[in-house]
Order: C-alpha cells, then structure tokens, then sequence
C-alpha cells in the first residue's frame, strides 16, 4: 500500500522521529475525542441545554466518524497520510475553538459535525504510517507506544481541561483544546508535500492497488468491528458518566468523582504500556484480553452492586483502568493478524469503525441511564458490554490461529 514516501528501515532516529510525530497526534485524537465529558457539567450551564442534548452531539460525532472513517482509509494512497493527519489536527482545532468563541448549541452541532470528520483520519493515516515507515521487528513496540500516548490522551484531557476552566472558565478551556491540534501538526507539515508527491508517482506507475473495498471484509474483519463496537461501548459509557454516576449513586463530591475519572484513565495508560510486552510474549492475544478485561468488569460491576464507600471505590476504579489497559496492544495484534498483505491502515480504518458505532450508542443509552435515575447501570452495562468483548476476542483469536499456521 502507498500510504508514505517512506519505506521501513533501519535508521532507527528517523523511526522515532515517525513514531514520535504519529505518536503525538494520536494522543490529540483521543484528547479531542473525551474533551467534552470532564467539561459535562460546564457546558450543561453555559448552553442551557440537558446532558440528552449533549449526548446527542456526541452520538453526532460519532456517526460522522463511522461514515467516513473506512473510506479515509482509501484516501492515504492519494492524498497521502500526513497531508490528512496534518488536515484533521488542524480541523479538530478549529471546531473547539469555534464552541469556546461563539458558544450556542447550533455551534455545538456543528462542530460535533467537524469533529467527527477530523477524528476518522487518525487509525487509517497512522497505522499507514507506521506499517510504511517502521521496521518489522519493533512493529509490536510501535503499536503499543502509539496506543499509550492515545490512552494518555485520555489521561491529560481531564487535568488539562479543568485546569483552564478553573482560571478561565468552560469557553477559554476549549480555545485552549483548540490550539493544541495546530501546535502538534505543525512538524508534520514539511513531508506532506514530498509523500503526496511520492504517492501520486506510484497511482501512475501503475502499482498494484491492493484489495478492494469488498474483498476486506472477510468475516474475521466483521468480527473485529463488532469487537470494537463492544469494547468502546464498556470504555467509553463508564468514561463518559462515571463522575455523574458516583455523585447519584454513592453521593461522591464531584472532586471525588474527577480523580476518579483521572486515575482511571491514568492507570489505564500505564496498562496500555504494559500491556505491549504482553503482546510480543503472548502465543494468544485472547489470554490477555480476557484476563484483563474480565477482571476489570466483576471490579466495575462490584462498584454498582456494593457501597464500598469513597477511598475503596477510587482503589477498585484504578485498578479496573490498568487491567483493561493490558489488552490494548493485543487489541491492534488481533488486528494485523486479520489485516491482508499491504492492507493494515484500511483494515484498521474498517474495524475502528466500531468505536463510532459504540459512540452512538454510548452516549444516548448512559444519558437515559443518568437521566432515569439508575446510575448503577452505568456499571452494569460496562461490565455486560466488557464480556462480550472477551467473547468476541476469544473467537477471533481462534479463527485466526489456522491462517497462521
């Protein structure tokens, strides 16, 4: 696949240099992607809208995301993978600082519109990237440091928001977001002109194309999209409301339920990290990801079930962010295994699809949970949907054994 000028090799700078950048802007993705959910409250009030209303932008974003994300995949070999990369940073910028200059609701859907647009170009052009420009035997490493610096996206957006909207209030907390997607393409910018140069010599040399649109989705790839649906929705709706759900279930302050939310996602970053040297060691992924993610969901459903009161709820929650961390890398590994040759970053673009699809439903179903008054389910489900993700993982490890026999 023709996704960048540059083929693996040994220099081992010019990979970090790749792995760092990719790295970098992988981090704004998911720093972009939760940066409204430690702002819930504040934009509740600055909008004068209902947590149904914000949702509803949310579910928005995703839904453009899953429209456009897999065809993104098939744009790197035309336009290239920086130039996009580099458009979405620049794009997801623009539309929080629109929200924090001109706050409306009208604005708000808008930019939830341009932001689902920017987020489906990060798996597609990275992945690319990476598959292009590092070589084989640290592919395993790069793909778990690429997972962490996106996981610690998660874990910066909440300290980082709040800070600024301490000093400065919800709208300079979102000018401040916006700036930083600009501040990371910028050292981007230089090689987009000579990959789009080398990727449009390639279309008329006549290279082969690789599969069709058709021809990748095999049903070890459906399998997986449905796997990431899962996945994001048992992440994503506990993330999402966890700071609410403590407040109306075990009436946790707010800063209780903020450093929760922030040690989660901390913890889950380190997780992620760790879970790569589990990645190049494991003979199955399915082992770690079901070790991980199932003792992560009976901590989550135990949170629900029982009043464990306020310093053993931050413990348990801790811990539930790093062992599912650890399946992450295994994740991307069950991925490549089910990606044909020259293919990755489109089939990564078809499987992260998935997330968008748990983003729509995500959202909406957690806000009746809240809305309804049955903040244990936040829980519940974030354990119900985490089961079927080790079942699922489970499958597509098993199918995927004899094709790489």
């Amino acid at each position: 696949m023709q996704t960048a000028t540059f083929a693996a090799t040994d220099d081992v700078k010019a990979e970090y240099k790749t792995l760092g950048l990719v790295s970098a802007a992988h981090l704004v993705s998911h720093l972009y992607w939760i940066a409204f959910v430690p702002l819930l409250p504040d934009l509740k009030a600055l909008l004068d809208v209902s947590y149904t209303d914000l949702a509803l932008a949310m579910t928005t974003m995703n839904i453009v995301s899953a429209l456009t994300q897999a065809p993104t995949g098939f744009l790197v070999d035309r336009l290239g993978a920086r130039a996009l990369l580099v458009g979405g940073l620049l794009l997801g910028g623009a539309s929080f600082a629109a929200i924090g200059l001109w706050p409306s609701y009208p604005v708000l859907m808008i930019a939830a519109v341009a932001i689902g647009l920017a987020n489906a170009v990060y798996h597609p052009a990275d992945y690319s990237i990476l598959s292009a420009e590092m070589s084989q035997a640290r592919m395993g490493r790069a793909f778990s440091i690429h997972a962490f610096m996106g996981y610690l996206g998660f874990a910066v957006a909440p300290p980082i928001l709040l800070g600024a909207a301490h000093f400065g209030g919800a709208r300079a907390a979102l000018i401040v977001c916006g700036l930083i997607g600009p501040l990371v393409a910028l050292p981007l910018m230089p090689d987009c002109r000579g990959e789009r140069d080398g990727a449009r010599a390639a279309a008329k040399s006549g290279a082969p194309k690789g599969p069709s649109a058709l021809a990748l989705l095999t049903p070890a790839v459906i399998l997986l999209t449905v796997m990431y649906t899962m996945l994001n929705l048992g992440t994503g709706i506990l993330q999402t409301y966890m700071v609410v759900a403590l407040a109306d279930l075990l009436h946790l302050p707010k800063a209780t339920g903020d450093l929760c939310l922030t040690l989660f996602l901390v913890a889950m970053v380190i997780g992620v990290l760790s879970g790569g040297f589990l990645a190049d060691r494991a003979s199955r992924q399915s082992l770690v990801t079901s070790g991980g993610f199932g003792l992560a969901a009976i901590l989550i459903a135990l949170i629900g079930a029982v009043d464990l009161g306020e310093h053993l709820t931050v413990a348990l929650l801790t811990a539930a962010g790093f062992v599912a961390g650890l399946i992450m890398p295994s994740r991307d590994m069950l991925t490549r295994a089910a990606s044909p040759p020259g293919a990755v970053g489109r089939v990564f673009g078809i499987v992260t699809t998935g997330f968008n699809f748990g983003g729509m439903i995500g959202p909406v179903l957690g806000a009746w949970l809240i809305d309804h008054h049955m903040p244990q389910w936040i829980f519940y489900s974030a354990a119900i949907f985490m089961a079927v993700t080790i079942a699922l993982a489970i499958k597509a490890d098993v199918d995927a054994q004899p094709a790489q026999k």
